[in-house]
């Protein structure tokens, strides 16, 4: 307890890194069981027992299953199938279709007007709260209760409602409490309005014969027969039948509901991996090295202790205990906010559409569990290692040992730095060769390892450059000057873990954030290159452009073309080398429709974009050299809803990063596409007609409720505006900034502790006549020069691959992105080691002025 009492700084240093290591553990393991087991909760199907759908993912044996985007449907003639088993009661084969109430306020719909059109038999099986009666014919529709009160109406009145992309006038027949969200038609008209929506039905497995089809099969149990039953008896008749449809029951059944669930699930397992070797490369160096400034503290009292005959065991006990007890304090605050922490991530990833705002947060005692274990053990190891010098040092030798600083790292830890800075230049390569968002990817490698190299050489680097500082330091230099270069040469091994950390932060920041700020950079160039329309027209609100609007825009006055585009995805094979099984790339892929050329120009390097219709696809030449694709081949690929399709290469281009890897004809994915109408119209404008053009296009979307005209990404219109960050681009950016505040803070309580741990150094310059004002002149100057040695050494630690990532996305050697970076990163680090050392001097120079008394 006495040598506890004198390493109170160092323990409390131990403690907060413990804490805040707790924390990130936490979120990521929180984050990992919601991606593994959390459901979202049942709204259209919560009262059925059984929902029964089609594969929403796609199978790979060596990673996670492929999420797929859109609704894939099952044959309606399992409906009445699954219905005639005796254990169920009833079925409902469930369709939706766009929908939405217009009015002159605005609209009215669901969560997604895409899917808001249901039948009313879905309101039906329930057996809810209704109040009115069952929709009949085409002129009635009913409403859920939300939607009613957003609308205004009640039953009985008069509505005008966008179905599938007609408007018309209704009358309110019902309000529905207890269906879920929509907008409920009779059965007759809502299958002749999803029939529509999917362009006439949807293809087969093989992109055969249309089919019809419903979105899911919802059932409920016999009288006498548990939901387990009627499950159990499901599957066996899906397995007999041959079809891959899933069956949902229990918490699961509002997975069934939205394809964005299992999406979502797995974005959140791929952010946790992602993520888990930053946090765990950060936490690990943060808490070894408070472990080491808290050992330090107590070098001699250990060797004392060992020429009086304490055995190298009770020496690591001596220093693991008090470290473990530390460690074991600050555990639960810190496990606690992580809880809270990633409650609040959550909302954060719903709120960039990363997840669907429904999924709730799995909320158990695994990630707590994980959490104490790996902090506790990285504690304890960086405890024996810390006290390994001392403990299996011979008696005399460790007292010593104590007296000088800390001994020079062994040779090949210098080497084995600077080889990996090396390589962290050829991964940096990716960005020459890959015009994509995958170069990316090489860029953030590689300054990882050079992080990593950075922090292995960091003492013999501080050393060297000291070393040099002090030799070529000029002549009318100041004394104050002089003794702080020389201090600090003088204990370089004792700064180093600062000084190598502080670095560290600099070029993690700058090497992460470039590295995604660079291809959007890039893009943004690509796309005010070949965007030749100058309006976009668009219907959030009512789930996609109707066609009267769309016809409208057409004939505008001054209108030259008007292409429609849906942004969906496709999951295209691959094999990699050395693998027996097949994974899928699930890529981002815009669907225009006929003249896309007239709109886009993707820059064709070869074929001919005005091919882009029935089943033909462009593909992006870097993406095709990958794939071993040219134009007139016919790969096979799955569409965003799972359908396996061939389709002929029309055209390659290079402008990948603005139009993404593959283009498809609108022909393609008709029938393929949750709600089916076109996300949106690009139009051009026929030359001197532009603002005839721009007042026609206001007047259409005043004449259509929840049409919106905005000026078309890219154009000379949107005022050069840049592109939002990615989501997951926007996610990363949060953590890794808290991360490197976590970091940051660590480095605070070590400089902290070291400075502390000055008292006799600082007494000695007392005694020599130095003014209180002299010595802590010294201690700034020499938190400074750690400051600018850190920032240099950051900077060149990660000056090859942004080189590298600006001149093969921006072809110049600098990359893109927001300028104050680099100047911020300075002055944050300069500040931070300023007041990591100024208070600290304050109080010591206090205790010498004290004792002098």
């Amino acid at each position: 307890m006495r040598l506890a009492r004198k390493r109170i700084g160092g323990l409390s240093a131990v403690a907060l890194a413990v804490a805040g290591g707790a924390a990130f553990v936490t979120v990521g393991g929180v984050l990992a069981e919601t991606g593994l087991r959390s459901h979202l909760p049942a709204e259209r199907t919560a009262g059925a027992d059984v929902v029964v759908a089609a594969p929403q993912t796609l199978d790979q044996p060596d990673d996670l299953d492929a999420a797929l985007p859109e609704r894939a449907q099952l044959p309606g003639r399992l409906v009445d199938r699954l219905g005639g088993l005796a254990e169920a009661s009833a079925a409902v084969g469930e369709v939706s279709f766009p929908a939405a109430v217009v009015s002159g306020g605005g609209t009215a719909s669901g969560p997604d007007p895409r899917t808001a059109g249901r039948a009313w038999s879905a309101a039906e099986l329930p057996g809810g709260d209704v109040a009115g009666a069952a929709p009949q014919g085409t002129g009635e529709v009913a409403l859920d209760a939300a939607a009613a009160r957003s609308a205004g109406v009640g039953v009985g009145d008069e509505l005008r409602v966008t179905a599938a992309g007609r408007t018309g006038d209704y009358r309110l027949s019902a309000i529905v409490a207890d269906a879920g969200s929509g907008v409920f038609f009779a059965d007759t008209v809502a299958a002749e309005f999803d029939a529509r929506a999917d362009g006439a039905g949807r293809a087969g497995p093989a992109g055969g014969p249309p089919a019809a089809g419903v979105d899911l099969i919802a059932l409920r149990s016999a009288p006498g027969t548990s939901a387990e039953e009627l499950a159990e008896a499901v599957r066996g008749d899906v397995e007999a039948s041959g079809s891959d449809a899933v069956v949902y029951a229990g918490d699961a059944r509002g997975d069934a509901e939205a394809p964005a669930a299992s999406a979502g699930r797995a974005t959140l397992l791929a952010i946790a991996g992602s993520l888990s070797g930053t946090v765990l490369l950060i936490v690990g160096f943060a808490v070894a090295g408070a472990v080491s400034v808290s050992v330090a503290a107590q070098r001699r009292d250990l060797a004392l202790l060992r020429i009086v005959g304490a055995t190298p065991r009770r020496i690591r006990r001596l220093v693991a205990v008090p470290d473990l007890f530390s460690a074991a304090v600050a555990l639960l605050p810190g496990i606690a906010a992580g809880y809270l922490l990633a409650a609040w991530l959550h909302e954060l990833l719903a709120g960039v559409g990363v997840v669907p705002a429904g999924l709730p947060v799995a909320v158990g005692p695994l990630p707590a569990v994980a959490a104490a274990v790996l902090l506790l053990g990285t504690v304890w190891l960086a405890s024996v290692a810390a006290s390994a010098p001392v403990s299996a040092a011979p008696p005399i030798g460790a007292l010593a040992e104590s007296a000088a600083q800390p001994r020079p790292p062994r040779p090949w830890r210098a080497r084995a730095g600077a080889a990996l800075m090396a390589a962290s230049a050829v991964l940096s390569v990716p960005p020459l060769l890959v015009d994509s968002r995958m170069g990316m990817v090489g860029t953030a490698t590689a300054s990882l390892v050079a992080v990593i190299g950075l922090a292995l050489a960091g003492p013999a680097l501080v050393r060297a450059l000291t070393g040099a500082a002090a030799r070529r330091l000029p002549a009318r230099a100041s004394a104050l000057t002089w003794l702080a270069v020389r201090n600090l040469h003088g204990h370089a091994y004792r700064v180093a873990g600062a000084a190598a950390s502080l670095a560290m932060a600099v070029a993690f920041t700058l090497g992460y954030a470039y590295a995604h700020t660079t291809p959007v950079a890039a893009a943004d160039m690509q796309r005010s290159e070949s965007t030749l329309a100058q309006h976009r027209v668009s219907a959030p609100g009512i789930g996609g452009v109707p066609d009267e609007a769309a016809s409208a825009v057409r004939d505008a006055p001054g209108v030259a073309a008007a292409v429609a585009s849906i942004p969906t995805s496709v999951a295209w094979p691959y094999q990699a080398l050395g693998e027996d099984t097949r994974s899928f790339d699930v890529l981002p892929a815009d669907a225009l429709g006929p003249g896309a050329a007239a709109v886009v120009d993707p820059g064709v390097v070869d074929g001919d974009l005005d091919r882009l219709s029935g089943s033909a696809i462009a593909v992006g030449a870097s993406y095709a050299d990958r794939r071993g694709v040219e134009v007139g081949d016919t790969p096979a690929f799955r569409l965003g809803d799972g359908t396996r399709v061939r389709a002929r290469v029309a055209a390659l281009y290079e402008r990948e990063l603005a139009f993404g890897p593959v283009l498809l004809s609108r022909d393609l994915v008709a029938g393929h596409v949750t709600g089916g109408l076109p996300t949106a119209l690009l139009v051009r404008t026929r030359d001197g007609e532009e603002a005839a053009a721009a007042g026609a296009l206001e007047s259409v979307a005043a004449e259509h409720p929840g049409v919106e005209v905005a000026a078309a990404a890219g154009s000379a219109e949107s005022g050069g505006e840049t592109s939002a960050l990615p989501a997951d681009t926007v996610l990363n950016f949060v953590v890794l900034s808290a991360l490197l505040g976590y970091m940051l803070m660590a480095v605070a309580n070590r400089l902290a502790a070291q400075t502390l741990q000055r008292g006799a150094e600082v007494s000695a310059l007392r005694s020599v006549g130095m003014t209180p004002g002299q010595v802590r002149s010294v201690l700034r100057r020499e938190s400074l020069m750690l400051a600018a040695g850190a920032v240099a050494a950051g900077v060149v630690a990660v000056a090859v691959p942004l080189a590298l990532v600006g001149i093969g996305y921006l072809g110049r050697p600098w990359p893109g992105g927001p300028v104050w970076l680099l100047p911020a990163s300075a002055a944050v680090v300069a500040l931070l080691a300023w007041l990591s050392v100024e208070f600290p001097a304050r109080r010591l120079v206090a205790a010498a002025a004290r004792r002098e008394e």
